[in-house]
């Protein structure tokens, strides 16, 4: 029995490779083949791309692969990210008119979150901005990622230093705050298809100098491996008061990797579930998931018989 890991299925997109049933299939049938039945399932946010397209679109391509979840009739948890961020934006309007509907209009920081939604049907458990698990003796924490890009590390800097210099003390939810502006700002322009249209020829042309120079992405690449994002790792745990955590996995960056410092968690990136048109991609390892057993971790590609990781759980 194992449980499923996915990560940055960005349903909506042409590009998502789930929202096609015979890769859904496909990919039931390999952990069926390799690891035998599947206890749970935990998604790892970016799973709905609201940046991208409306919702409903959004939803609508993924039904093959809650529904194959629903025929399945086990346990998901669904860690929010960045491009289905709206998700907890709904949720935290819905708690605030809860509040007032009891004469309670004092403002609220929440700093983890954890709600249930139903989805085809399926009941979700949904969690924000982690989860947290024990396996043989072991803490594990799922989050998407997002919290550690650096861009929005030095942008949380700014935001502190202009509070100190007008004698404000910076806040919990100062970057939570920015990046719930930034993300439903980008969210509501996926309403307005000449926004879209405009951002989609710029994705097009970025992709278009990434293939006619490899180098300039394979830098990009190195540059957002699991070893380089392992002090911002290191970060998230201390800041946020976590605890002792013996595993992190994320998503987030589309690349795949496994890394660990003497004395630190094992890191961990599941990858992505995103393929170009023509069945190709400029990255590394694409449609990759991770699955996690009593005895060990294994990252596997869809479609190839080795696995690309292997690690024990001593």
């Amino acid at each position: 029995m194992a449980s499923l890991i996915i990560s940055d299925t960005h349903f909506g997109l042409d590009s998502s490779t789930l929202k096609n049933p015979k890769k859904v299939e496909q990919l039931m049938q390999e952990i069926l083949e390799y690891h035998g039945d599947c206890e749970e399932v935990i998604l790892l946010g970016d799973i709905f791309d609201l940046w991208r397209v409306r919702p409903e679109a959004a939803m609508r391509a993924s039904m093959p692969f809650f529904k194959k979840l629903l025929e399945m009739d086990i346990p998901i948890r669904y860690v929010v990210g960045n491009h289905d961020h709206h998700l907890v934006v709904q949720k935290q309007d819905a708690e605030l008119m809860e509040r007032a509907a009891r004469g309670d209009f004092e403002p609220v920081y929440i700093p983890t979150l954890r709600w249930h939604r139903r989805f085809a049907g399926i009941d979700v458990d949904m969690l924000y901005p982690t989860y947290r698990a024990r396996c043989r003796r072991k803490t594990f924490l799922f989050t998407h990622g997002h919290h550690l890009d650096g861009i929005q590390t030095f942008t949380l800097q700014m935001v502190e230093s202009l509070r100190r210099l007008s004698g404000i003390e910076p806040l919990p939810s100062d970057e939570e705050m920015m990046m719930t502006y930034a993300y439903e700002s980008i969210y509501r322009s996926a309403c307005i298809g000449e926004v879209v249209s405009f951002e989609n020829s710029l994705w097009k042309a970025s992709s278009l100098i990434l293939r006619l120079n490899p180098s300039l992405y394979s830098h990009q690449q190195r540059s957002i491996s699991v070893e380089r994002q392992y002090g911002e790792i290191e970060r998230f745990i201390r800041e946020r008061e976590l605890g002792k955590i013996d595993c992190f996995i994320y998503g987030d960056t589309h690349r795949t990797g496994i890394y660990q410092r003497r004395g630190g968690p094992l890191a961990v990136n599941t990858g992505c579930f995103i393929r170009d048109h023509d069945d190709t991609s400029h990255l590394e390892t694409p449609d990759t998931y991770l699955l996690l057993d009593d005895g060990d971790l294994t990252i596997r590609q869809l479609g190839r018989k080795t696995p690309l990781y292997l690690c024990e759980l001593l």
